[in-house]
């Protein structure tokens, strides 16, 4: 079973290395950590392996207006070379990057943002204007490429997200983003200068009944810290039984039991009094699992506090499945 966070650095160094994320599978064994170190690294070689050739571009730079440069990109430049080109550019020539950005298309954009340099978007991301980044944002997010779209989110200063915020519809797409952002210290900065309502509104997303979604949804959550995941836990959780359903069920079936008992060890008791009696954990499979994932004093006491809420069976299966004795663990959960 690989967790969901290694998961997505498997995707993003997929992307990195224009392979198939599949077939990076044997490296989950190293660690979201380690992963990301790996694609890091791997990206400054592939960029720097052509530095020279970027270097004399960007020389150019300051000689050419940006009307004509923008004109010349979008008639005869790929977006693939004015991506990686773009990159050098973005760091010697930053405020003119920015520029430059504005006046090419949306769309050439898009096309464009998946071969800059990361180096490169930390310094052009708080310098581009909302009203450039935020179309190019929204075509990303049409096209599924969360994994571009969360290089920018990384960077973004605290105007830019709140920008994004109202300029951006896009909930689903917002989860995915925020579930491939490299740390949980910034992706809990980020959902704290969410606006409450429109935060929900996102992480209720992750109930839509998309798998993936779901998964983006858990994997967002369990990354949070206490105070923050405790509160936004009990709101997707103290749902209806449906949402709730489809968490169990993207958990179960994506083997990401570890993340959801990370959530539920959040709940507030009352929470979790209505939990213990979800079909969900009528079904002995899904509990029996659980159980087997708990790999901390906090996922056993929470899977022993829904048991003392719930049925005879539910007790039943998860004092057998527990992977300590349950009576070592049955004072806490009181």
């Amino acid at each position: 079973m690989t967790d969901l966070v290694t998961r997505g650095q498997l995707d993003l160094l997929a992307q990195t290395v224009a392979a198939p994320a599949a077939e990076l599978e044997s490296l989950a064994r190293l660690g979201a950590d380690d992963i990301r170190a790996l694609r890091e690294r791997i990206s400054a070689l592939l960029y720097d392996a052509h530095a020279d050739t970027f270097a004399r571009v960007s020389k150019l730079a300051p000689l050419i207006p940006n009307a004509l440069a923008a004109k010349v990109a979008l008639k005869a430049v790929p977006p693939e070379v004015a991506g990686r080109a773009g990159g050098a550019i973005g760091i010697d020539h930053p405020d003119r990057a920015a520029g430059l950005l504005g006046a090419l298309t949306t769309t050439y954009m898009a096309d464009a943002a998946p071969f800059l340099d990361p180096r490169a978007i930390a310094v052009l991301a708080p310098r581009i204007p909302a009203a450039v980044l935020i179309p190019a944002a929204n075509e990303l997010l049409a096209r599924r490429d969360y994994v571009t779209a969360a290089s920018f989110l990384d960077h973004a200063p605290d105007e830019l997200i709140a920008d994004f915020e109202r300029g951006i519809d896009d909930d689903a797409g917002l989860l995915h983003t925020a579930a491939l952002g490299s740390s949980a210290e910034r992706l809990a900065h980020v959902i704290r200068l969410l606006p409450p309502g429109r935060r929900d509104r996102i992480l209720r997303a992750a109930t839509s009944g998309d798998t993936a979604t779901a998964l983006a949804g858990l994997s967002v959550l369990a990354r949070l810290d206490s105070a923050i995941g405790r509160e936004l836990c009990d709101t997707l959780f103290g749902g209806p039984d449906v949402a709730t359903g489809i968490l169990f069920t993207a958990a179960h079936a994506a083997g990401a039991q570890v993340e959801l008992l990370t959530c539920l060890a959040a709940l507030d008791d009352s929470v979790l009094t209505s939990l213990a009696q979800h079909p969900a954990l009528a079904e002995r499979e899904t509990v029996e699992k659980l159980a087997a994932a708990a790999g901390t004093d906090e996922h056993r006491t929470a899977l022993l506090a829904i048991a003392s809420y719930g049925g005879e069976d539910l007790r039943g299966w998860i004092a057998a499945a527990l992977p300590e004795p349950a009576d070592q663990l049955t004072e806490a959960a009181r």
